[in-house]
């Protein structure tokens, strides 16, 4: 029996000892999100780990990962407290075994639009006897960005009913509305419609249809966030944000090429998103939707400057739809200055209203296609 203790005694004094080195020292520490773009509420997973490079036991490990509040986690086991940024911090206590990894899958969801930022982490390791304590800091930053919520279609259609019609009047008073001008090669943004599969045989790639542009409708949308810091702007600008959203989406459903302009900056230099040229397509919507993701609640620009923007950019007889936070009688000047020197139409989405387009809608409920 004294020789059994006695070995005992030796093993954890053996332990204790190679413990009362630096006990993080061969521990590395990383984790990432499975996805970097959600759709609010969408689940995506985090995945944490740690792994001990030496051949040594650790027996004490405490992970302090700082989470955006807004982050909600399935199934939290961790001890969950808060900080004075404003992060949660999810706490779990841990050993790891010589050269061997601790990996943890936690699926987490973002409920609201925006771009989130984790934090790192802080690693506290400890010995066998729990004599020595030491602390890491692991500044590892990681983003993820939540797209816009997509708002009730209905007033968007007013808008889309608006500029179909009048697409239709155009294509009426047209001798030949499905005139092929000529054809180019394939970029992978036209719609599948658009290919023309006999001359792509001939020529052994992807050629699609280039259509009389007296024909094809010119649609930009515009986007402007200039507030004045009253209380509801934030309301009004998170609406604009999911406005633009919905509106973008639908022209993508229809098959209809849109160039897009805003007032709005983003979270980090997020590149190409001020004014984006026309066009349609996944890599063209996609653009627009983290870019509507990372968007913040200040502006580079106010609304008057946004629409001379516009009109410098000489983009004749073109639909444009205005998703605005502004109430629909402070728009009229500058909608009328567009009007004036773009040739075409615009219809409103305004923020404060909840209105769409033309003119308001009378007291039968009936929407006028007659723009302001």
């Amino acid at each position: 029996m004294i020789p059994l203790i006695i070995i005992l005694i030796a093993v954890v004094i053996f332990v204790q000892i190679r413990s009362m080195e630096d006990p993080l020292k061969g521990i590395e520490f990383d984790y990432h999100s499975t996805k970097l773009l959600v759709e609010p509420d969408e689940e995506f997973d985090i995945i944490t780990t740690l792994t001990n490079t030496k051949r040594r036991f650790v027996p004490f490990i405490k992970l302090d990962q700082a989470f955006p509040k807004e982050l909600l986690i399935k199934d939290a086991a961790p001890t969950i407290t808060s900080d004075a940024r404003g992060y949660n911090r999810y706490i779990r206590t841990l050993y790891i075994m010589p050269r061997s990894k601790y990996i943890k899958r936690e699926t987490a969801i973002l409920p609201e639009r925006g771009r989130y930022i984790f934090q790192g982490a802080y690693l506290r390791g400890g010995d066998f006897m729990g004599f020595n304590d030491q602390l890491k800091k692991y500044s590892i930053l990681r983003e993820v960005v939540v797209y816009p919520k997509t708002v009730p279609t209905g007033d968007i259609e007013i808008v889309m009913g608006g500029i179909m019609g009048d697409i239709s009047v155009r294509r009426l008073v047209m001798e030949d509305p499905i005139l092929v001008v000529g054809f180019r090669e394939y970029s992978g943004r036209e719609p599948m419609k658009a290919i023309s599969w006999n001359h792509s045989a001939r020529v052994g790639k992807l050629m699609v249809k280039q259509f009389d542009h007296t024909i094809d409708p010119a649609i930009s949308v515009v986007l402007d966030v200039e507030g004045k810091g009253l209380e509801g702007d934030g309301d009004k600008k998170e609406f604009a944000f999911s406005a633009a959203r919905t509106v973008c989406q639908s022209l993508e459903d229809k098959g209809m090429k849109y160039d897009f302009l805003t007032n709005a900056t983003t979270a980090d230099s997020f590149m190409r998103w001020s004014y984006l040229t026309e066009s349609i397509g996944a890599q063209h919507f996609a653009t627009i939707m983290e870019g509507l993701g990372r968007a913040t609640h200040t502006h580079v620009e106010s609304f008057s400057t946004l629409c001379e923007n516009f009109v410098q950019k000489r983009l004749y007889d073109r639909f444009v739809i205005l998703i605005t936070i502004k109430d629909r009688a402070d728009t009229a000047k500058d909608i009328a200055y567009i009007e004036a020197n773009n040739g075409g139409k615009v219809f409103v989405i305004s923020a404060p209203e909840h209105i769409i387009g033309g003119e308001p809608a009378d007291e039968s409920g009936i929407f006028s296609e007659t723009a302001v």
